[in-house]
C-alpha cells in the first residue's frame, strides 16, 4: 500500500467513526439534559444538544492510539510491514515524537474532560477549575518537551508555549458561536498544516492531521447550518488544544530550512481564531465586562449584521482561514525578510477584516 493509500485509510476510518458516534453523542445529550438553550447572548432559536465533541474526541484518539499500538507491538509491526511495505520507512521518525504525542493526547483528553464537566454541570462548574484544568494540560505537554524556541531564554519559551496552548484552546472555544464555525475553521487550518507537512516530508504529522480532519468532517455533517448538535465545551476545548499542540509538534520532525518557520507558521495558519479572540476580548474589556461571558460581537456575528446569512458568514471565515494560511506554505524556506513580509500581509489582511466589520449596514448609516 502506498502512503497515499494509508492516508486515505486513516481519513476514512476516523470519518466513519465520527459519523457513527455523533448520533450516539446527540442521543446521550438529550437523555442527560445537556442542552444549549436559546438566550439573549445566543443566536440559535431552539434548544440544542451539545455533546457532539464526544464523537470528535473518541474517533481521533481511538484511531491514533490504535495506530501507535500497531506500529510498536512486534506482531503489529510485522503486519504493517506486510501491508505498507516501503511506506513504513516513511514513518521512521515516529519514535522521535512518541512521548510528546502521548503527552499531547493526554493534555487534549484532560481539556475534553474539563469541557465535559462544564457541559454537564453548567454554572456549578467553577471558571477557576476550568482554567486550572487547561493549565494542567498545557503543563503536561510542556513537561514532555513540546515548546517553542522563539526566545533565547528557555524559561521564557515555556511561558510563551503555555500562553499559546491555553490561548488557542480558548480561542476555538470562543469561536464556537455559529453552526459549523469552530470545527470548520479547524478543518481548514488542518488542511493548511497538512499541505505544509506533506511538502516537507513530515509523514507522521501528516497522518495525525488527517485523522484529526476525518473526525472533524464527520461531525460537520451534523453541525453545518442548520445544525442538529453542538460541539459543547468538551469539543471546542479539545479541538483548540489539539490544533495548538499539532502546530507546535511539527517543529520536532520538520525539515524546513527557515529557523522562523516553527514559530511563525502556527500564527499565520491560526490567524482567524486569534483575530476573533483578541477583538472580542478588547471589546469586553473596553465595556467593562468579564472576558469569559459570551456575547454576539464575534467576527461571525458582525458579518451577519452586515447582511451575510449564517452559512455565508461561516464560509467567508473558512475562505479567510485558507487564504491567510496559504502564506505559511512559503515560510519553510523563507528568509527573515520574506517571513516579515508574510507576517505583514497577515496583519494587513486582519486589519482590513476588522475595518470592514466596523462598518455599519447602509440602512443603519442613513
Amino acid at each position: 500500500m502506498s502512503f497515499a493509500g494509508l492516508t486515505a485509510l486513516v481519513f476514512v476510518g476516523t470519518l466513519l467513526a465520527s459519523v457513527t458516534l455523533v448520533p450516539v453523542a446527540r442521543m446521550a445529550a438529550l437523555r442527560l439534559g445537556v442542552i444549549d438553550h436559546p438566550g439573549a447572548r445566543k443566536i440559535h432559536g431552539a434548544p440544542m444538544p451539545r455533546l457532539g465533541g464526544v464523537a470528535v474526541f473518541v474517533s481521533f484518539t481511538a484511531v491514533v492510539l490504535a495506530g501507535f499500538q500497531l506500529s510498536t507491538a512486534p506482531s503489529g509491526l510485522a503486519g504493517l510491514r506486510g501491508l505498507l511495505g516501503g511506506s513504513l520507512a516513511l514513518l521512521q521518525d515516529a519514535h522521535l515524537v512518541k512521548g510528546r504525542l502521548l503527552a499531547v493526547l493526554g493534555g487534549a483528553g484532560l481539556c475534553f474532560v474539563v469541557g465535559l464537566l462544564d457541559d454537564v454541570l453548567g454554572r456549578r462548574f467553577p471558571v477557576a477549575m476550568k482554567a486550572a484544568g487547561q493549565s494542567l494540560a498545557a503543563g503536561l505537554v510542556i513537561a514532555a518537551g513540546v515548546r517553542t524556541d522563539l526566545l533565547a531564554v528557555e524559561a521564557l519559551n515555556v511561558v510563551v508555549t503555555f500562553f499559546w496552548l491555553v490561548g488557542i484552546t480558548n480561542a476555538f472555544n470562543l469561536l464556537d458561536n455559529m453552526d459549523g464555525l469552530s470545527a470548520g475553521v479547524a478543518f481548514v487550518a488542518s488542511l493548511v498544516l497538512l499541505l505544509n507537512a506533506w511538502s516537507l516530508g513530515e509523514y507522521l504529522i501528516a497522518l495525525l492531521i488527517v485523522a484529526f480532519m476525518g473526525s472533524l468532517l464527520g461531525f460537520l455533517f451534523f453541525n453545518f447550518h442548520p445544525a442538529s448538535v453542538f460541539l459543547g465545551d468538551c469539543g471546542s476545548l479539545f479541538i483548540g488544544f489539539t490544533m495548538a499542540s499539532l502546530a507546535l509538534l511539527e517543529r520536532y520532525v520538520s525539515h524546513a530550512s527557515s529557523t522562523l518557520f516553527p514559530t511563525v507558521m502556527p500564527v499565520v495558519v491560526l490567524a482567524v481564531p486569534l483575530i476573533d479572540t483578541l477583538s472580542v476580548i478588547a471589546i469586553r474589556l473596553r465595556e467593562g465586562r468579564p472576558v469569559y461571558v459570551g456575547d454576539t460581537r464575534h467576527l461571525s456575528h458582525r458579518l451577519v449584521a452586515l447582511g451575510f446569512s449564517h452559512r455565508e458568514a461561516v464560509l467567508f471565515l473558512y475562505l479567510t482561514t485558507f487564504a491567510l494560511g496559504l502564506g505559511a506554505a512559503s515560510l519553510s524556506d523563507a528568509t527573515r525578510w520574506q517571513t516579515a513580509l508574510v507576517l505583514l500581509q497577515t496583519l494587513g489582511f486582519g486589519l482590513l477584516l476588522l475595518w470592514m466589520l466596523r462598518r455599519r449596514p447602509a440602512e443603519q448609516a442613513r
